[in-house]
């Protein structure tokens, strides 16, 4: 942990007042969103960590003061960093900065105080002897806590974003997954859940050159480069985890059954749907349903394509979280399916990238059926009388047409 003292005190009125306050701050509308940072500048220097600049173009990329690529060394990154302009999207709550050896790095504003302390003690946990040295610990490292007055900042790796390049072969695809999931049993191991597993919070090892999607011709119209150029088949890719804004940690010794937690209002929309309702849930299971939605909605025609794998993620996001299964049985199921999907489908070329979440598909009594196991017995009455009018619906349609 470090605490560093700026040579000019900062008025505590020049920060946001709430951690909730800074967090909401939007980039698109508010031009003075980076003003939170532009005054802390002087101690994070301190520190050792140059904040890039801001551009007076509201949601304008930020970049590094100055014009040098990243150091070629970047904490074991991937990439090609030579010639590379570094740049980093706006976000009230994040900030990229080049420490002293001349890599890219990001901040991110953990806690003020009591607010957002869960975050801070999950981050210290995972970053703490013997998880940190784990190779099983996929998370994104901290490299430094930094404290000013009762904000605490965490700073990580400027890591690339899985979703920067798509998905070219059903053998990335199941690599992804299979990733994934070893870092879910990791973190449930250890009783910790995250709760917002989505794709802007999975990074990739890899910060430098991207592959060009397209080229020009004379008249400067873009043109698809086909086939695709190459990407996670170049390195050794490896996918990790990061922001526990909300995630929960149990004592170690607590079976996962018995580590329930109450609905809170922060959500994605694939969040599993306990989550969405008044009774207490099992953070885990629901974990387990939004990595599958998260899986689905990448590759779905892989999914369909491969009946034990859309097997797998139905399972995985079964309605009544009691019936789910774990993270660790998901991951043993996914190794055996994968030996048994031939070689051809797994290197058949066909880009792949992550539009909207899809529902996974099942069918209607199915779905029936896990409703009526959660004792929902409303929900139950609504999807049947649906299930009916539709039934009635199709039925005179044919009617009509004969």
């Amino acid at each position: 942990m470090s605490s560093v003292e700026p040579k000019h005190h900062i008025q505590p009125s020049s920060l946001p007042e709430s951690l909730q306050a800074w967090r909401e701050t939007d980039p698109l509308r508010n031009q003075r969103w980076a003003e939170p940072w532009e005054v802390l500048r002087p101690f994070f220097k301190a520190a050792g960590y140059e904040l890039y600049r801001t551009k007076a173009v509201p949601g304008a990329f930020t970049v590094p003061i100055s014009a040098t690529p990243p150091a070629l060394e970047s904490f074991g990154l991937y990439g090609d960093r030579s010639n590379f302009v570094s740049s980093f999207s706006p976000f009230a709550q994040l900030f990229a900065a080049r420490d002293r050896l001349n890599r890219d790095v990001v901040i991110k504003v953990i806690s003020k105080g009591t607010e957002g302390a869960n975050e801070r003690r999950t981050l210290e946990l995972l970053n703490s002897e013997p998880l940190r040295s784990d190779p099983a610990n996929t998370t994104v490292p901290v490299l430094d806590f930094l404290e000013y007055e009762d904000y605490c900042f965490a700073v990580m790796p400027c890591c690339g974003s899985s979703s920067s390049y798509p998905f070219l072969y059903a053998s990335e695809c199941l690599d992804f997954a299979e990733q994934l999931l070893e870092a879910l049993c990791f973190l449930h191991k250890h009783r910790i859940a995250h709760l917002d597993i989505s794709f802007e919070n999975v990074v990739v090892n890899h910060h430098g050159k991207m592959p060009k999607k397209y080229t020009y011709d004379q008249d400067r119209k873009g043109l698809k480069i086909w086939p695709p150029l190459e990407w996670r088949s170049t390195f050794p890719v490896r996918y990790y985890l990061l922001d526990f804004g909300i995630s929960v940690h149990f004592p170690e010794d607590l079976p996962l059954s018995r580590c329930t937690i109450l609905p809170f209002p922060q959500g994605r929309m694939h969040r599993a749907p306990e989550t969405l309702g008044k009774k207490a849930f099992n953070p885990f299971a629901a974990d387990v349903y939004q990595i599958a939605r998260l899986l689905y909605a990448w590759f779905p025609d892989l999914a369909n394509d491969v009946p034990d794998l859309l097997k797998l993620l139905q399972d995985m996001s079964y309605y009544n979280p009691s019936g789910r299964i774990t993270a660790s049985t998901a991951l043993s199921r996914l190794r055996t399916l994968r030996t048994a999907i031939a070689e051809e489908k797994l290197t058949e070329l066909r880009e792949r990238n992550i539009l909207h979440y899809l529902i996974i598909p099942r069918s209607n009594l199915r779905l029936l059926r896990e409703i009526l196991e959660t004792g929902n017995w409303s929900l139950a009455g609504q999807y049947t009388w649906w299930l009916l009018k539709s039934w009635l619906s199709r039925i005179l349609g044919k009617e009509k047409m004969n």
